[in-house]
């Protein structure tokens, strides 16, 4: 996709016009604006527009059911979407139990050994993961990863995806070998699947590289990332949001390497093109002011660090609603640095507010471990 910017305001507006088609054609309240409301819904969610997602799955869902009935698979179908557009936007509890909603009437339609069964389950997997509940999270996967296997063979897509998110559970785990073991494996399934200059061949790339680089591995990380980097631009062009994402892996490794001017220099190109592909109030914007936030704290540039962090939590909040993960992280890299610039008491107010937003969304996990730290530790210091 060479211009995708031009490509997300053509959907927008195609996407639009499905739902005001179908309408016209077979009423408001009919399974066509259902089915056209359910792709919007997921369009938006791919592009980070999680409001409007939210809005095309309830309706979609409301309509269902009323056709329906409580138990078809397509409101299992748009329970899913909801369910996956709450956990993406933090909102945890509500998405989870959406999620296990979906679970169970795809078990009753589609059967307790189906595919659909099997992604369903990798998806509370994956939510569970995002919480920190890593030892159930992969339990889930482990369960989807035997149904997938099962239904589809054991090199179907939603195998490797199941993989994948078991690699990022293991890597989350500090497993780092067997986190390499699963990628590799999905990298093998993306490849016979897909071709060797696929998006998700890119992606699994990109993952090996970064379990190279928690390894030290740097050497190693780099060429996974110049490869997955290759790739995404064959594939998209130079602009698209993915090759942001490897730019960013790419300036992590740099800054874990302590080249931080390079690494700044690849965090602002980054941050350029998911400007101009996402706009300024996604929530990618909001991780790339963060990562050059963090660059500028290791310049010792407090004062820079600190803006850049303001403004990363003020898009989250937009876009994610106050008190969501992404902002409380945000929080911590706040305290850290006022702690670093000698403002103690700063840093004890941000690292309170980063330990309040993790207890309220029931995540425990090493992140919110070490915003709860970094509260003890400045807390006895006052």
């Amino acid at each position: 996709m060479k211009d995708w910017q031009s490509h997300k305001q053509q959907c927008a507006i195609h996407l639009a016009r499905q739902v005001k088609d179908a309408k016209r054609q077979h009423g408001k309240d009919d399974v066509q604006v259902a089915q056209a409301r359910l792709d919007a819904g997921f369009a938006h969610l791919n592009q980070g527009r999680f409001k409007e997602a939210e809005r095309c799955f309830v309706e979609a869902r409301r309509i269902y059911t009323d056709a329906h009935g409580a138990d078809h698979h397509d409101v299992g179908r748009a329970c899913h979407g909801l369910g996956i557009t709450y956990c993406t936007s933090g909102r945890y509890e509500e998405g989870i139990g959406l999620l296990k909603k979906a679970l169970r009437i795809f078990r009753r339609t589609m059967g307790e050994r189906s595919l659909e069964a099997g992604d369903r389950l990798s998806d509370i997997g994956q939510a569970l993961m995002d919480q920190g509940q890593l030892d159930e999270a992969l339990e889930r996967l482990e369960q989807a990863l035997d149904i997938c296997t099962e239904a589809g063979g054991s090199k179907h897509r939603s195998v490797a995806r199941v993989l994948s998110r078991m690699g990022n559970c293991f890597y989350k785990m500090g497993r780092l070998d067997e986190a390499l073991a699963k990628h590799k494996r999905a990298l093998v399934i993306h490849r016979i699947v897909y071709g060797n200059d696929h998006p998700n061949v890119a992606a699994s790339l990109g993952s090996i590289g970064s379990v190279f680089r928690a390894k030290g591995m740097f050497v190693e990380a780099r060429a996974k990332f110049e490869e997955s980097l290759e790739i995404t631009r064959r594939s998209h062009g130079e602009k698209h949001p993915s090759v942001a994402t490897v730019l960013c892996n790419v300036a992590n490794l740099m800054r874990q390497q302590g080249q931080l001017d390079e690494a700044l220099e690849m965090h602002k190109k980054a941050l350029k093109i998911w400007r101009r592909a996402l706009g300024k109030d996604h929530v990618n914007v909001a991780d790339s002011l963060e990562n050059i936030g963090l660059v500028y704290a290791d310049q010792g540039r407090h004062a820079e660090a600190l803006e850049r962090f303001g403004k990363s939590i003020a898009i989250f909040d937009r876009a994610l609603g106050v008190d969501s993960r992404s902002s409380a992280e945000v929080y911590n890299n706040l305290a850290r640095t006022k702690q670093q610039s000698g403002d103690v008491a700063g840093a004890v107010e941000s690292a309170r507010e980063s330990v309040r937003i993790y207890t309220k969304l029931g995540i425990n996990d090493e992140w919110s471990q070490a915003a709860a730290d970094l509260l003890r530790e400045l807390e006895g210091g006052e």
